[in-house]
C-alpha cells in the first residue's frame, strides 16, 4: 500500500526496548498523527516500559494506540545472526514474537506473562518465556511471528519449510488460527524475499493470515 491512511503498523519500537530502537514512544504516536496513520501499535522488548507516555500522546493526538511487546521465546532455538565474517556480531538470544492487546484481558495476561518470566530472570534482559508460559497466559493476545528476530525466520534459516511449519502448529495451537498472523517485512535484502515467499507458501498450506509490517525502530 503506498497510501499511508490505508496502512497501520502494527510493530513498532521504542527507545525503551535499549540498543534496538532510538524515538520516544510519544514521538512515534505524534508522527503517526502527522503522516494521517489511524493507529499504531507498540511493542517493545520484554516489556511495557513506554505504554503510558505513547497512549497519553496517541489520545492527544487522535491516533488509536494498539498496546502490546515482543516477547523473547525460549526452547524454540536462537535468533538469526549476522554471517561470521561481518565485522559486527550479535549474541545468540532467544528470538521474539509480538503479542498484541486484543482485549484488557489480553494486557492483563500480557502483564502478568512479563512478570512471571521476569521473576525467573538471573541478569538483567536476559528472561524468556517458554512455550508453556504463552499457552497459560494466551487469551486476549494477537501473536505476530516477528521479522528477523521472529522464530519462524530462524527455523526457515536453520532447518527450512519443515521446522517452520512444526513451530507454526505449535503457534497456531497456543493461539488459535484467528489469532495468529505470519508477519511479512520488506527492507530490500535478498533473504528476506525469499523467506516472505516461503512465509506466503506456508501461510496458504495452513490457511493463516498474513501481516505485512516495518518492523519500526524509529
Amino acid at each position: 500500500m503506498t497510501d499511508s491512511a490505508e496502512y497501520v503498523e502494527l510493530h513498532a519500537a521504542s527507545a525503551f526496548s535499549f540498543l534496538a530502537g532510538a524515538s520516544q514512544p510519544d514521538t512515534l504516536a505524534e508522527r503517526a498523527a502527522q503522516i494521517e496513520m489511524p493507529s499504531v501499535a507498540l511493542a517493545d522488548r520484554n516489556g511495557l516500559y513506554g505504554v503510558a507516555r505513547f497512549h497519553t500522546m496517541a489520545k492527544k493526538s487522535g491516533v488509536k494506540a494498539h498496546i502490546g511487546a515482543e516477547i523473547a521465546v525460549s526452547s524454540v532455538g536462537n535468533n538469526l545472526t549476522p554471517a561470521s565474517w561481518l565485522p559486527h556480531q550479535c549474541p545468540d538470544e532467544p528470538p521474539r514474537i509480538v503479542l498484541l492487546c486484543a482485549s484488557q484481558n489480553g494486557y492483563q495476561n500480557l502483564c502478568q506473562l512479563i512478570t512471571r518470566f521476569k521473576m525467573r530472570e538471573t541478569k538483567k534482559t536476559e528472561g524468556a518465556a517458554t512455550l508453556e508460559d504463552l499457552e497459560e497466559f494466551s487469551a486476549g493476545l494477537i501473536c505476530l511471528t516477528g521479522g528477523d528476530e521472529g522464530p519462524i525466520a530462524a527455523a526457515l534459516t536453520r532447518g527450512g519449510h519443515d521446522e517452520a511449519s512444526k513451530l507454526i502448529e505449535r503457534l497456531a495451537a497456543i493461539y488459535g488460527h484467528g489469532s495468529l498472523y505470519l508477519e511479512l517485512q520488506r527492507h530490500q535484502h535478498r533473504d528476506e524475499e525469499c523467506r516472505n515467499q516461503s512465509l506466503l507458501r506456508l501461510a496458504s498450506s495452513f490457511r493463516l493470515p498474513v501481516i505485512a509490517t516495518n518492523g519500526v525502530r524509529y
